[in-house]
């Protein structure tokens, strides 16, 4: 075997070494194409996802404005519901005065302490209040209700009782026919009988759950 020149191995070695050199170059290469390929996609998916982000963020932005108004809008509606059903209340409560213009209050209810109310007369044990009026002066519903039923009075000649639908009945006796029918509804103030000059005199009465109770503790009154 013919033995290599030290020249020779030199050549060979730089052969190798520049093949090897050359080689470790494409592979970096390659690799170096391939991660800015692959940061590339990297990026584009990046850029995708924060669009993503920002859609889905102005879509929340969105909804959350319009779930605000929706709120308003809902908090608008109950507090004007609340409203006209607190206004329908107010109505329907009887604490009107039942006679218009100038009146004067003849009696009030009054009872005997040392007295068994159980031996009084039915007419004392209903707590009743006698107004004086003028003759242009009206009979007016107290409050806005249903009318339950009209009757002749013995003692002022008719009667109409008044069902306001919250407990209490209120009751309004004169001589005069009654400008209402039964099962008619009322509204407050509404004409129930027209004071004449032949008689001022005007009976009320109010039921709560039933009992008479002191009319006093309900008309508000100025004046």
């Amino acid at each position: 075997m013919k033995k290599e020149s030290l020249s020779q191995i030199l050549q060979r070695n730089k052969r190798t070494f520049t093949l090897a050199a050359g080689l470790l170059v494409l592979v970096l290469g390659v690799v170096i194409i391939l991660l800015l390929k692959e940061n590339g996609e990297l990026k584009n998916e990046i850029d995708l996802l924060n669009a993503q982000k920002e859609e889905l963020t102005q879509v929340m932005q969105k909804d959350k404005t319009e779930m605000q108004e929706q709120i308003t809008l809902l908090s608008n509606q109950v507090a004007e519901q609340l409203a006209r059903e607190e206004a329908e209340a107010e109505r329907h409560y009887p604490n009107g005065l039942p006679v218009t213009g100038k009146v004067t209050i003849n009696s009030q209810p009054t009872v005997d302490p040392d007295v068994n109310p159980e031996e009084l007369p039915d007419k004392e044990l209903r707590k009743i209040v006698i107004f004086g009026a003028q003759d242009d002066a009206k009979v007016i519903a107290a409050g806005s209700g249903t009318v339950l039923s009209i009757k002749p009075d013995s003692e002022f000649g008719h009667v109409i009782r008044i069902d306001h639908g919250n407990g209490y009945i209120t009751v309004y006796r004169y001589s005069d026919s009654p400008k209402v029918k039964e099962g008619d509804d009322v509204t407050k103030g509404q004409l129930l009988f027209e004071v004449n000059s032949s008689n001022s005199r005007v009976g009320y009465q109010v039921q709560y759950d039933k009992d008479f109770i002191d009319p006093m503790d309900v008309m508000e009154i100025s004046g």
